[in-house]
C-alpha cells in the first residue's frame, strides 16, 4: 500500500513538473506572439491595444465601452484615452444607443473597416512564431488547445454553479435567522 501511495505521489509530482514546464514554454510563446502582433500593428501605425480594438470590432454593430473592455480584459477608464485617439484618427466613432441614449456604442467607420481588414489580412497571412510547425503539428496543437480551453470553461462553469449554490444557501440561511 505504501509503495502504491509513493508511486502515486511521484506521478503527481512528475505531472506538476510537466505542467510547470509547459506553462513556462507557453509564456515564452505568448511573449513571441505579442511581439509579432505589436510589430504588425506598428506597420499599420497602430499601437498593440489599438490593433486589438480593431480586431474586436466588426460590421456587426456597436459595442459598449464596458463590453469592449471586458473582451480585451482592459480597464475601461484606461480604454477611454485609446478610444479618443482612435476617434481622432477617424477609424471609429461613438454613437448613442437607440434604446438608452446614456450609453454610447463604439463602431468602426469606413476607414476603420479598411484598416481592420488590411491589418487582419497581414496578421493571418504571416505564420509568425508558429511558422516553424508543420500542418500536422499545428492541427495537433489546435486540438490540444481546444481540449485545454474546454476543460477550463468546464471548471469555470462548475465554480460558478458552486458559487451560485453557496449564495443561495447563504440567502436562505440569512432568511431563516430573521
Amino acid at each position: 500500500m505504501v509503495g502504491t501511495q509513493r508511486a502515486g505521489t511521484q506521478a503527481a509530482a512528475g505531472h506538476l513538473e510537466l505542467v510547470r514546464e509547459v506553462v513556462g514554454l507557453w509564456v515564452q510563446m505568448q511573449s513571441r506572439l505579442q511581439e509579432h502582433f505589436a510589430a504588425l500593428a506598428a506597420e499599420h501605425s497602430l499601437s498593440a491595444i489599438q490593433a486589438k480594438i480593431l480586431v474586436q470590432l466588426d460590421q456587426g454593430g456597436a459595442v459598449t465601452m464596458r463590453a469592449l473592455a471586458d473582451r480585451l480584459q482592459y480597464d475601461p477608464s484606461n480604454l477611454t484615452t485609446v478610444i479618443d485617439r482612435m476617434e481622432e484618427l477617424g477609424v471609429l466613432e461613438r454613437r448613442p444607443d437607440p434604446r438608452d441614449r446614456r450609453v454610447k456604442g463604439i463602431v468602426l467607420t469606413g476607414a476603420g473597416l479598411s484598416l481592420r481588414e488590411a491589418f487582419w489580412q497581414r496578421l493571418v497571412s504571416e505564420a509568425g512564431p508558429l511558422g516553424a510547425l508543420g500542418p500536422q503539428q499545428l492541427t495537433e496543437l489546435r486540438s490540444l488547445l481546444h481540449l485545454a480551453l474546454a476543460d477550463t470553461r468546464q471548471q469555470a462553469d462548475t465554480r460558478q454553479q458552486a458559487d451560485t449554490r453557496q449564495q443561495a444557501d447563504t440567502r436562505q440561511q440569512a432568511g431563516g435567522h430573521r
